[in-house]
């Protein structure tokens, strides 16, 4: 039985990693094994959550949450895989499924599918209502529906855009003053010679 759930560092210790993780480790084998733990915790230690899927023991599957810096209260998935042999079982679903019932938050990821992955990958995200909002289809983004969120989210993001476009201007005023300074100065040099 596969049993879903957000971990701890001592949990992690405590368990053993699952053959078939490709995705996000460079080496193979148990040394592979030992850089996906190490790169849990990590993660962990920074303050990520990082929710597993385990059987007999062993992680079948993982994803890693974090806050969106674009965002207040807004998530990220940074990254989640299933490891191959426990692949089309439901496990990357239930995983997912499980973080966006707990967690209500817009949720933004990049994803990474692995080479002829690509549509199945972002057919299976839109099961979750993620979506591409440009078409450079760098990002996917989901939004829940909770109106008094929304309202939430809208006016914040409407103050973050006054805040930037502040930030912009300033930055602007900043960089022309010292480009217009180093300009008169390369042609004050050009002239002396």
């Amino acid at each position: 039985m596969i049993t879903i759930k957000k971990t701890n560092q001592k949990e992690l210790e405590d368990l053993e990693i699952a053959d078939g993780f490709t995705r996000w480790i460079p080496s193979p084998g148990e040394k592979g094994k030992i850089e996906l733990k190490e790169i849990l915790i990590e993660r962990l230690n920074e303050g990520a959550e990082v929710w597993i899927a385990v059987e007999n023991r062993e992680i079948v599957g993982f994803v890693i949450v974090t806050d969106w810096p674009a965002l207040p209260e807004g998530k990220a998935i940074e990254a989640m895989e299933v490891a191959k042999p426990y692949r089309g079982r439901g496990i990357g679903y239930s995983l997912l499924d499980r973080i966006l019932r707990e967690t209500e938050a817009i949720f933004v990821l990049t994803p990474y599918p692995e080479a002829g992955y690509e549509k199945a990958l972002e057919e299976f995200y839109k099961r979750f209502d993620f979506k591409y909002l440009s078409n450079n289809k760098e990002f996917m983004v989901r939004i829940p529906e909770n109106p008094e969120k929304l309202e939430k989210w809208i006016k914040h993001i409407d103050r973050l855009i006054d805040i930037y476009e502040l930030l912009i201007k300033e930055m602007k005023r900043i960089y022309d003053e010292k480009y217009r300074a180093l300009l008169k100065l390369v042609k004050k040099t050009s002239e002396e010679k």
